[in-house]
Formats: structure tokens, C-alpha cells, sequence
């Protein structure tokens, strides 16, 4: 076999589904923080709430091997209003110390069967979780986990299928749960007992006790059979769960008008519950179920829109003495609407008002969670379909969102976008650009770009008049309360600004009475208590700007130039580099600690340099100082300062390389030193930024006494501009054109040892934003005064303004939405316009009849940069003259595909727009037609940002236009079973009359190779059809019938087969080369998404450490991404071996790694030829020592599930792709590392 041919397939999450299940504040790492458990399609984040009223993200658990179906809080040592209340009495435990417990765990089911308990504990800096496995031996339709719920004294669980079964669990007392947590360990469950019902279970819930001394639990089942629905009450004293006795049954049959709830909400007065129909309200008691309190239904004045449905409620957080009177409750509709309930210790409804709309949809996630607000409430939501939010509930007020949680789902359509540097050769920063279009509840779709890393979110923007054009600037904190001065500076002035980490007290300009500010800054630092040192190119201030008080002015003398400069105020040395008459000199001056004496400066002798430095650092090593110069032939120039005066020492200097050949500068525009800490001790890299956009890495070897040489690493070229580079500690940021970068050190890693990533500033109230052009910025440090918590702060200079953002410590999926005035369908990007084009559509009414509802198609062209929503087309500024024209379709017309053509003939290109479109038959609307509309566009000559477009061509089908594709000079669609063909006269290609080809079903997908079309039908997966003699005939089609989506071919490169990847409903996506036929029996690579993928798309990035070249990607409906990437055999070798390592290990696979799941998962790993990425994932949350681990206990035979021979398959594998290395384990996961990453 030839090792560089494909045989598998590894797939990668790159973007989760922006989708949230429910949102459960809860307290699972440490009381005193105030967290939030977001449940999403895959897996569980924790966001903390600040004092700001904002959401932090914490940590994430991703490695469920189902999908989440449910999931509640249990309370262990809570202590609010009714948990107080019915929390039964026990004797302390004087042996232990629960104080630094979490008061909270989660109880969640998944779809894999499994029951899971978790918290996360700080001491193991991980998640600890209990899993229970359910019982399999029922159908889909009686799968456990459809419903749970938790007993509100935190005596039990419950857990039902969808019908027939379900299943209480008791759990151990609260005491008995968090000594297991003491120890590091979770295992609530003692007793459990297996019920059956007959007919369908629409509810659980428990009820709520009616007295204190109330030891009784009631489980509340709704089951619906025989076109009945009644309630089950079921009933345990203490007897009967200490015995696992069957319990008391109650039945009560509801009336016809209460016979389909949307809702039930159990109350907690008078063991009540609540039964919320589309058209009443009635409360029940199991006492008295047979007559029910009925209440009138709540209307929201919602105007001539129709009204939804209640689908969500909350119970808000209340003072002890309002619990002992009221029960409030928070109803939310589908729409937004919320309504606030107040029940009596009766029963009775005692208050309703409405709180006004959310403007969301609202149908999976709803709660309220307590911030210790005085007077409102933090309303947290979310739908499936648009933006969820954190809102604020102020008394006698609307609801106002504070926090945006941005949903791109539903998609409906994808593309790739090349990025715009890549006709650049040899760039490192090249990188693929993913836009999705999605649709709104509201009516108002958007296009999303959907990227990957660390988030700077903009706090405050400000413009300054006084500085037009800021050229540096330099934050630094000084004294409590999270103070910080800001100095600005431009080629005339310098500005020195006060504010907070938080501004609360927003930002001010400090006054200048010593004429500091009258010139250029080359570096200043702040002292501990506040005093600024500033180096100007005249000389050195020192001042305190509270006191408007010159301390002290040295001059740099008149025939001295300062080239660079840098000044470090905790330390108090400045550190120049000087050009005069007699040379270039490096100068250290040292300042007293007493700035208010009369002479504080000490300059230490002069350096002489036999070059100039055009930049500099200074970093404290402990007791030594090291001094870092960087010229402009690339030459770092490396010193080691000490505590006593002129105590200077040199070391050797250091040469950067890049490639031979290369006529780049070398130039060393800006130095950096970022510093980390790992299990061998503290190590630190140094960055070099060249002006020619080169970042080049060189590790610091260090010894006891300082600085022993520096290594260098990889070069890599990220652009064309000058690279600015400014370290914080462990991170530093820089620029480079328009790219914003974080580099971060990777003890783990090797060549390259440091990270990349990129940094995004976003603003909540412009959701397109995107800074051109950074022209400055400067990042500090600061302590939440309430948490104690470290916080970075950025403070940048971009687009005219000063942006005050919030540095986010992890990468995650960042969004940029640009709104689009309807729904948009179809998606697709024009490389000859530079510009996106879709499809959307709006609902129209009219006046005299608001409930007539017609929708209309629009065509539209979208910059990828824009920072703008797109905005309607005003049909009279279009008959004006004023706005340009653009494409609509008759009302019911709906655009079912676009394709962005350039044809070629007798040597010239010619651009046009084809559109395919639906169209329903006038007196049948299940009937319809199609048309194939060709439109010219081009941008207009004397405004190139807009587009405009003309319509060339018109073409009515007897059925709906579903697909289009290229063939030579003629455009192909397919029009319901049928193909038809669109050729200029003199064509080609001498087309026949009348297509011969009939498909199975009607088409959705095309694409052209050579005189060979492929085809995906909505009944079939793949045909191969055959241009020949004018006609196109079917030539080949897969043996399975499977519901196709889309499929996306590749073309490989020369003596490799290509491939086409092919998707249907259901998840599966198939791989099939035109070396075999597609009808050939066989083992083919085959991926089972847990989501359908809705679109393949090409992308030209692939990880640089795979032969593969190019990357296709899966977008499914649910928002989230997939990377899909081919296969050598050696590198699926290394792959496997390690994917069967990762799976038998608890740590990263937690129910994998039981025998009898193991065995399955590693016989569908080798009949699939699929290696999961999100598995091997799992592993870099460690390091390589833990690879290391895991293979030393492969070969000792202490790994059960997995022979010793996998380790030496991995040594093996590793030395052919690696080559020979003393420490494999660390270049193996390297080479993940580097394969794994996101680069979007």
C-alpha cells in the first residue's frame, strides 16, 4: 500500500452548537461562586456571575458520550428560602470541614442511557461525577431520560422514559454526599426502584410538601392514553423507603379542556401544582384534583399578532420572610412575554402581572438567578432559534438585557471565504473564513462569521479630541481598588487618563502644569505608590500627577538621541538606548526611593554598542535584571543588570535566521519576554518581531545565577508589516496589519513551544464590529477587588477611538453577526466580487388585513467586512435613482439555490449570478414550477463599495430549480427529476433537445469533474452521471438508499484518486473515490454525526502537521462545525493506536472505558476508518506526561483493554512521521497539538 494514499477520515468539533438546552444557576465549585450551568447540545459550560452583572466564562465538560436530555440541581447544603425550611434536621459533622464544599451538584441524563452526578472541585482542578447506567432493554420510544426531576428536600431523583417506565432513586442523606466530596469522591444513590405506567408521560415533577414535618414524597406523573390524560400521584412515607415498597397511587382524570398542558408547575404551598393549557390555568391538589381552581387565561396585549404558548417558568430567589407568605412564580412564553405570579400559603392566586417582553424566543431555557440585586431580578434566556440573553427585571420596569447570548442556529446555509492574505506566499496566518446565514423567531435572520479565539469585549469607547492620532500608549495599575493610569501619546503631545478596572467612575485626562505633555513619549512606568517616570526624547520626568508636582527633569543632553527605551517603575530603572557624537550607548539609571529627594537619579556607566538598537526590554529575573536590544540587521544584544551600581554584564549576542534567500528585513521592530511555570520550573521564551512581519521564538536557557544563551525556534511569517509585540507575564499580544495575536507558552510542547491565537475585539452593541486598523494598545493586569481575581485589561487604539475591552483568558468560538432585514435561506460568496450574496425572506402584511401574511425573496449583495447591518430595500429610493436595484420575487416565490458563475469563451471570462427559485402554481399550491434567473453584477466604477446588478436572462421550468452546476460554457440545473442546460448559441457543447438522464429523485446537490456529474438527491446519496454526444446519462449510483443533504468533491493531487464526500440525513457522512465505483461492495470511510450535516463545504487551510492538503467542512443545523480531513496510512496508524489509548482511560473517556462499550467502539473504529478528533481532544486537556503515562502502563500490561503492542505501534508510527526523538511521547503530542488546533 502506498503510505501517502487516504484510508481514513478524522473529524474535529470545531465550533459547538451556539444552541442552549437549559440554563440552571447553580453552585458546583464553591459557595461563594455565583455560577451558571449552561447546557448545551454537547456538553456543559459554568459561567460565573460578576458583581458587574455580567457572565465570565469558567470551564467546560465536553467529554459525555451522549447527548444531554435533562438536567436539575440537587442541593447538598444549600442554604435558601424552602431548602432552609425542609432541609431535616441532623447533627453536624465535627469531622469534617464542609465550609469550602460546593453546595450544589448536577444531576443530568443523556441519551447514551446514563445518569450523571457532578461537581467540580478545586482541590483536583477537574470535574468529579458519578455515573449510573439505565437499563437498555426498551425500545427508542421508552428510552430513559426523557424526563427527570429532583425532590425539593433533595431526597430523590426521578427519571422516566417517554412512555410506560420510569425510576426513582433515592439518595444518600446531605451530610453522607459532601463527606464523599471531602474525599475527592461522588456516590449518591442507596436505594432505587423500576415503576411502569401505561401511556404516554408529558410531565414529572415533585410536589412540594404541605408542612414542615411533612415526611412524606410525592412524584407527579402527567400521562396521556386513549385520548386521556390524567394525573398519577405517587406517594412514599419513611416506611415504605426504607422497605422499597411500592408506593400509594393516586389517579385522577383531567377534564377535556386540561387534556393536552403545555406546562406544569409545581407549587410550594398546599403541595399544589399549577396545569397551564393553551387556553386556561387551573391549579390541583392531590387532595382535591377533581375540583380544580381555574383561573383566566393570561393575554399578553400583544396586538394582531398570534398568540403562542407557554413553555417556561422559574421560581425567583425570595427573602425568608416572603417565603413564609408567598410562592412567586415567572411564567415565559414562546415569544418573550413574562408573567409574574404570587401565590398565597392557601393556594390561591393572590397577584398576576405582566413584566413585559424579553424579545426572544424562549423555548428550551428560562431562569432567575439571584444576584443579591435590591429590587429586581437577573432573568436568564434562550431559544433555539436567535439570541438569549441576561436580563434585568427592575420593579415597575421592562426587562433590559445587559448580556447578549448570541445563537446562530438554525442554519440554513454555509460557506468558506478565503482569507484576504492569502494570495500571499509563504504566510503562516493564512486561514479559512466560515459564514453561516440563519433565521430568526423575530423575522430578522443575520450572516454570521463564525471565528476562533480569544475575546477582547469593549467595555467603553471614547474619542478624543485632543489626540487624533495616538501613536503609543501605556497602561499601568497602581494602588488598591483597581486603579490605573492610561498615558496616550502622539508624535506632538502625550495625555495622561485616570479610571478603574471596572470604570465606574468612567475615565478623566489628569491636568498639565509641568509641561510633560508637551512632546512625544518614548516609555513610561508607574511606581507602587503612583508616581509616573516618563523618557521623552528630551529626557527623564518624574511627577506625581495627584499632586500636579514635578519631582525632578534630567536632560538627555543636547547631541544625545534616544533610538529606545523602557522603563520599569517596580524596580525603578529606566533603561535607554542612546545615539550621540561619539556612538550608541546603553544606559541604566537608577532611581531612589525617596522620588521627593533632592537628587533620585543614578546613572550607571555608559555601555558602548557597536549598533543601534531600534528596540528594547527590560524584565526582573528575582535579584537579576536582563536587558534585551534589538537592532535592525536582527541581532539581539542580551544584558544581565544586577542590584549594585554599574554592575553590567554582557552576554553573547544572538542572530536571528530566517530562510536563505528570503530578501526580507531583519530588522527587530519590537522585543518581548513572556514567562510560565510548569512541573521543571520557570521557563521563558523571548519573541522577536521583525519589520517584515516575521515572528521569531528563541527559548531563554536559564541557570541558577541568570541568562546562559538563547535557542531559536521556527520563524513564522504572518504578514507583510511591521510586528508590535507587548508582553503581560504569561501572554504576550501584538499586531501585524490588521491581525490582532495572543502568544501564550506551552510547556508541553515542542517546536513550536508557544501558541497562537488570535484576538477578536467584539462590542455587544455593534455585533459586526471589526477594527480595521490597530494602531496601539497596551494590556495590564488588575485584581477584582470583590473576587480577587486576576483580570486583564486591554486598552487599544483603533478606528479614531480608544476601545477599553476585556481580555478573555481562553479561546472559544467568537461570532460576528450582520443582520439581514428577513430570513435568509441561500448562502454563497463571489470571488470575482468579493462579496457574499443571499437570499432572504420577508414576511409582508398589509393594513387592511395584518393576519394575510405574504412573503416575499430578496437578493442581496454583503461585503464580508462590513460592519453594518444590511438594510431594506426601499423600492421608492431605488425608483430614484438613489439606491441600487435589486432582484425580488413574486409573493410565494421562494429562492431555492445560488450559484456565482464565470464562463469562459474564445478566451474571455464573463461573470453572471444564477439564481433558482420555486414558485407555487396559482390554484394549487401544493403544485409548483421553477425559473432560473441570470443576473450580470459588477461594482460600480465610481463607488466601489456598492454593487450593482442588471438582469440578463430569464428561464421557466415545469418544476422547482434545486441545484446548479458548471459544465465548460454552460450552465446545468437540475429542475425537479429532470436536467435542462442554459448555453449561448454557439455553445461548446452541441446540446440535445431533451436531457435523456432521469434522477430517482429531485436533486440538491451538483458539482462537475471533467465530462462526469455528481449528483446528491433528496431520496438517494449519490449518482454519477456522464456527459456524452450532447446528452447526459446515469452512469453509476450507490446501492443505499439514503435521504441526501449535500456533497462536496475534491479533486486531489496527481496519482491520488478523488474523493467525493457525501452527507444524509441522520449524520452519516460517506466517503467515496472515483478510483472504485460508487455501487462497489467494501469498506468505505464513514463518520455517524450525532447531528444532521446540513452542508460540505471545501476549505483550502488544512493542519500544516497532515499530508492531507485542504480541509472539508461540516455545518450542521444546529450551528455546529465540523473539520473533516483525509488520511495517510501512516499517520492513521499513529491515530488509531492513540484514539484506543485515549478511549480505555476513565480520565478522558469515562464511559468508553468499560470492557463491553471499549470492544464496541474499537470494532466500529476499524469498519469505519473514522478517528474522532474530539476524543483525541480530550488528551491535550492534559500533557505529555500524561501520554507518557499512559503508554509506560500500556507496556507493562497494566492497561487491561489494550495489548502492549499499541504502545509500540505508537514508538513506531511516530519514528516514521516524526522521526527518531529521545522524547516521542513529547513530539507525538506536539504533533496533535498542532493538528488539533483551530484556525478560523
Amino acid at each position: 500500500m502506498n503510505a501517502n494514499l487516504p484510508v481514513g477520515l478524522l473529524t474535529q468539533p470545531l465550533i459547538p452548537s451556539p444552541m442552549t438546552n437549559w440554563i440552571l444557576p447553580a453552585r458546583i465549585r464553591h459557595k461563594n461562586n455565583n455560577d451558571v450551568v449552561f447546557v448545551g447540545e454537547r456538553g456543559i459550560q459554568i459561567k460565573e456571575a460578576l458583581h458587574s452583572g455580567h457572565l465570565e466564562d469558567v470551564v467546560e465538560k465536553t467529554d459525555f458520550d451522549g447527548l444531554p436530555l435533562g438536567a436539575k440541581v440537587i442541593n447538598v447544603n444549600t442554604r435558601l428560602p424552602w431548602e432552609t425550611q425542609l432541609s431535616p434536621s441532623s447533627p453536624q459533622d465535627s469531622t469534617h470541614n464542609f465550609e469550602d464544599l460546593p453546595p450544589q451538584i448536577l444531576f443530568m441524563a443523556t441519551d447514551a442511557n446514563e445518569l450523571h452526578f457532578m461537581y467540580w472541585s478545586y482541590c483536583s482542578g477537574q470535574f468529579v461525577s458519578y455515573c449510573r447506567p439505565l437499563p437498555r432493554d426498551v425500545n427508542v420510544s421508552e428510552k430513559f431520560g426523557t424526563h427527570i426531576a429532583v425532590d425539593p428536600k433533595s431526597r430523590a431523583v426521578a427519571v422516566s422514559a417517554s412512555r410506560n417506565f420510569f425510576a426513582v432513586l433515592w439518595l444518600d442523606h446531605p451530610t453522607k454526599i459532601q463527606r464523599q466530596m471531602a474525599h475527592g469522591g461522588l456516590d449518591p444513590i442507596i436505594k432505587e426502584k423500576f415503576l411502569q405506567v401505561d401511556g404516554d408521560i408529558l410531565f414529572m415533577e415533585f410536589l412540594y410538601p404541605k408542612a414542615l414535618d411533612d415526611k412524606r414524597t410525592l412524584l407527579l406523573l402527567i400521562v396521556h392514553r386513549d385520548e386521556a390524560t390524567s394525573a398519577m400521584v405517587f406517594e412514599w412515607d419513611e416506611t415504605s423507603i426504607q422497605s422499597n415498597f411500592n408506593p400509594k397511587t393516586t389517579t385522577t382524570q383531567f377534564p377535556p379542556q386540561d387534556y393536552l398542558p403545555t406546562m406544569v408547575v409545581p407549587l410550594a404551598k398546599e403541595s399544589s401544582y399549577l396545569l397551564i393549557t393553551t387556553k386556561s390555568m387551573a391549579m390541583y391538589t392531590p387532595d382535591s384534583s377533581s375540583r380544580p381552581m381555574r383561573y383566566p387565561p393570561i393575554i399578553p396585549d400583544t396586538g394582531a399578532h398570534p398568540i403562542g404558548l407557554w413553555t417556561r417558568w422559574a421560581r425567583p430567589s425570595r427573602n425568608w420572610l416572603y417565603s413564609q407568605k408567598y410562592d412567586a412564580i415567572i411564567l415565559c412564553r414562546e415569544d418573550g412575554w413574562i408573567y409574574y405570579l404570587e401565590f398565597g400559603n392557601d393556594g390561591e392566586l393572590e397577584t398576576q402581572t405582566s413584566l413585559g417582553q424579553l424579545h426572544c424566543d424562549v423555548d428550551t431555557a428560562f431562569d432567575v438567578l439571584d444576584m443579591g440585586f435590591e429590587g429586581g431580578d437577573f432573568i436568564l434566556a434562550a431559544g433555539s432559534q436567535g439570541d438569549g440573553g441576561l436580563f434585568v427585571q427592575e420593579a415597575r420596569d421592562h426587562p433590559r438585557c445587559v448580556q447578549r447570548f448570541v445563537n446562530w442556529a438554525p442554519v440554513t446555509d454555509a460557506v468558506a471565504v478565503p482569507s484576504g492574505n492569502q494570495g500571499v506566499s509563504g504566510l503562516d496566518s493564512t486561514h479559512d473564513r466560515l459564514f453561516v446565514c440563519s433565521t430568526s423567531a423575530s423575522g430578522n435572520g443575520a450572516i454570521t462569521e463564525l471565528r476562533h479565539g480569544v475575546e477582547a469585549r469593549i467595555g467603553v469607547s471614547i474619542s478624543i479630541d485632543e489626540l487624533p492620532a495616538v501613536h503609543d500608549m501605556w497602561a499601568m495599575p497602581y494602588g488598591e481598588m483597581s486603579q490605573m493610569f492610561l498615558l496616550v501619546s502622539d508624535p506632538m503631545s502625550s495625555m495622561i487618563l485616570q479610571t478603574t478596572s471596572d470604570l465606574a467612575n468612567g475615565i478623566e485626562a489628569l491636568p498639565n502644569e509641568n509641561c510633560w505633555g508637551d512632546e512625544e513619549t518614548l516609555a513610561v512606568g508607574c511606581t507602587p505608590r503612583g508616581d509616573i517616570i516618563q523618557v521623552t526624547k528630551r529626557g527623564i520626568y518624574v511627577f506625581g500627577p495627584y499632586e500636579s508636582r514635578l519631582y525632578q527633569f534630567v536632560s538627555h543632553g543636547p547631541e544625545s538621541v534616544v533610538t529606545a527605551a523602557t522603563v520599569d517603575g517596580s524596580s525603578l530603572i529606566v533603561t535607554m538606548a542612546i545615539r550621540s557624537n561619539e556612538g550608541n550607548f546603553l544606559q541604566v539609571v537608577r532611581l531612589n526611593t525617596d522620588l521627593t529627594a533632592n537628587e533620585i537619579f543614578h546613572h550607571d556607566q555608559p555601555h558602548r554598542l557597536e549598533k543601534e538598537a531600534i528596540s528594547m526590554f527590560y524584565q526582573s529575573w528575582g535579584s537579576v535584571g536582563l536587558i534585551f536590544l534589538g537592532t535592525s540587521d536582527g541581532t539581539v544584544l542580551s544584558f544581565e543588570v544586577y542590584d549594585s551600581p554599574d554592575a553590567l554584564k554582557r552576554l553573547a549576542d544572538t542572530h536571528v535566521v530566517v530562510e536563505a534567500g528570503e530578501d526580507v528585513s531583519k530588522a527587530i521592530s519590537s522585543i518581548a519576554v513572556i514567562r510560565a511555570m510548569s512541573s521543571n520550573g520557570l521557563h521563558g521564551r523571548l519573541f522577536c518581531g521583525l519589520r517584515s512581519g516575521i515572528l521569531v521564538s528563541f527559548e531563554m536557557e536559564l541557570h541558577a545565577n541568570g541568562l546562559r544563551g538563547l535557542k531559536q525556534g521556527t520563524p513564522k511569517r504572518l504578514g507583510q508589516t511591521s510586528i508590535t509585540l507587548q508582553a503581560q507575564e504569561e501572554i504576550a499580544l501584538f499586531t501585524c496589519g490588521d491581525d490582532f495575536w495572543r502568544v501564550s507558552f506551552s510547556p508541553g510542547l515542542v517546536n513550536p513551544d508557544y501558541a497562537l491565537s488570535r484576538v477578536f475585539i467584539t462590542d455587544q452593541n455593534r455585533p459586526a464590529f471589526c477594527p480595521a486598523n490597530i494602531s496601539t494598545f497596551s494590556l495590564v493586569n488588575t485584581n477584582d477587588q470583590y473576587s480577587g481575581v486576576t483580570c486583564a485589561s486591554l486598552f487599544c487604539w483603533a478606528n479614531g477611538e480608544l476601545l477599553v475591552c476585556s481580555l478573555d483568558a481562553e479561546d472559544k468560538p467568537i461570532p460576528r453577526r450582520i443582520d439581514i432585514p428577513g430570513n435568509p435561506n441561500k448562502l454563497t460568496y463571489s470571488e470575482h466580487l468579493r462579496s457574499l450574496i443571499v437570499s432572504y425572506t420577508v414576511a409582508q402584511t398589509s393594513h387592511k388585513s395584518p393576519l394575510n401574511v405574504v412573503r416575499k425573496s430578496f437578493i442581496e449583495f454583503v461585503d464580508p467586512d462590513t460592519q453594518i447591518p444590511v438594510a431594506p430595500v426601499d423600492e421608492q429610493m431605488v425608483a430614484e435613482g438613489l439606491a441600487p436595484w435589486r432582484p425580488s420575487s413574486s409573493p410565494g416565490e421562494k429562492v431555492t439555490c445560488l450559484f456565482d458563475w464565470m464562463p469562459q469563451k474564445d478566451g474571455n471570462a464573463y461573470h453572471l449570478v444564477a439564481i433558482g427559485t420555486s414558485i407555487p402554481t396559482p390554484h394549487n399550491p401544493t403544485d409548483r414550477t421553477g425559473r432560473v434567473l441570470l443576473l450580470q453584477a459588477s461594482r460600480d466604477p465610481n463607488n466601489p463599495s456598492q454593487i450593482t446588478c442588471v438582469d440578463k436572462h430569464m428561464k421557466l421550468c415545469a418544476r422547482p430549480v434545486t441545484a446548479m452546476a458548471a459544465y465548460a460554457d454552460t450552465l446545468i440545473a437540475a429542475s425537479g427529476k429532470s436536467f435542462l442546460t442554459l448555453a449561448s448559441k454557439n455553445s461548446q457543447v452541441g446540446w440535445v433537445r431533451t436531457i435523456g438522464a432521469r434522477l430517482p429523485s429531485p436533486a440538491v446537490s451538483l458539482s462537475v469533474h471533467k465530462n462526469l456529474i455528481y449528483v446528491t438527491t433528496a431520496r438517494n446519496s449519490l449518482l454519477v452521471c456522464k456527459v456524452e454526444a450532447g446528452d447526459i446519462s446515469v452512469i453509476d449510483s450507490h446501492s443505499v438508499a439514503l435521504d441526501g443533504l449535500s456533497h462536496s468533491f475534491v479533486t486531489s493531487l496527481e496519482g491520488r484518486p478523488n474523493r467525493a464526500f457525501v452527507s444524509s440525513r441522520g449524520g452519516t457522512v460517506q466517503v467515496f473515490s472515483d478510483d472504485l465505483p460508487v455501487n462497489a461492495p467494501g469498506d468505505r470511510s464513514t463518520v455517524r454525526f450525532p447531528v444532521s450535516i446540513l452542508r460540505l463545504v471545501q476549505g483550502c487551510k488544512s493542519p500544516s502537521s497532515l499530508a492531507a492538503r485542504g480541509t472539508m467542512y461540516g455545518f450542521a443545523i444546529n450551528g455546529a462545525i465540523y473539520r473533516l480531513v483525509s488520511l495517510t496510512a501512516d499517520e492513521w496508524t499513529l491515530l488509531e493506536a492513540l484514539v484506543l489509548l485515549c478511549m480505555s482511560d476513565k480520565r478522558m473517556c469515562p464511559s468508553l472505558a468499560r470492557r463491553n462499550r471499549f470492544a464496541i467502539a474499537a470494532s466500529n473504529l476499524q469498519d469505519n476508518h473514522h478517528i474522532d478528533g474530539g476524543i483525541l481532544a480530550r488528551l491535550l486537556t492534559f500533557d505529555a506526561d500524561v501520554l507518557s503515562e499512559m503508554l509506560l502502563n500500556c507496556t507493562r500490561g497494566e492497561n487491561e483493554k489494550v495489548q502492549p503492542v499499541v504502545a509500540e505501534t505508537v514508538q513506531q508510527a511516530a519514528a516514521k512521521l516524526l522521526g527518531l526523538t529521545d522524547d516521542y511521547p513529547r513530539a507525538v503530542f506536539s504533533w496533535l497539538w498542532d493538528m488539533l488546533r483551530v484556525e478560523i
